[in-house]
């Protein structure tokens, strides 16, 4: 009923609006979880389940749910370029949202070589302190503003 009320009161248009989750927040009652995000997704928000893997969902309950976005807990992030631990949890949890016809969003990226990783998996967004640190408000509409002023170059790709 909030979601509904503020998208009413302010005219937001519910597709740019994105809610994430906490996938230990679905587990308490699952049940009410998955009906109250129905509601909400078909308001046309976006759902995303943050911080995936540090609870316990199970796979069957994890279909039921209407997410936009599966984002990988920073913890699975870490060294993922690197550890035989990390890297397969990684790209698992990246197919598991791609095979639910979901997005998969990595949390935490801080080194270059987990970049890499997570690009060479399949996964579709990062963020993290290598991608960007949080900043006032004033300075990242700056940004914003200097960005939609100059144009976009595309970086070389080797092959």
């Amino acid at each position: 009923a909030l979601v509904r009320s503020v998208l009413h009161e302010t005219g937001y248009p519910p597709e740019l609006l994105e809610l994430e989750i906490t996938e230990s927040i679905i587990m308490d009652d699952i049940g009410r979880a998955i009906a109250i995000m129905k509601e909400i997704a078909d308001l046309g928000v976006h759902l995303a389940i943050d911080d995936f893997g540090r609870g316990h969902a199970s796979l069957a309950q994890l279909g039921e749910l209407p997410f936009a976005e599966l984002k990988l807990d920073r913890q699975f992030v870490a060294d993922c370029g690197t550890s035989r631990v990390n890297a397969p949890l990684c790209k698992t949890v990246i197919d598991l949202a791609h095979n639910f016809g979901r997005t998969a969003v990595a949390m935490g990226i801080e080194k270059a070589s987990d970049a890499f990783a997570l690009v060479t998996m399949g996964c579709d967004f990062g963020q993290g302190f290598l991608l960007g640190q949080a900043m006032p408000e004033q300075r990242f509409i700056s940004l914003l503003r200097q960005r939609a002023t100059t144009p976009v170059r595309q970086p070389a790709v080797e092959r």
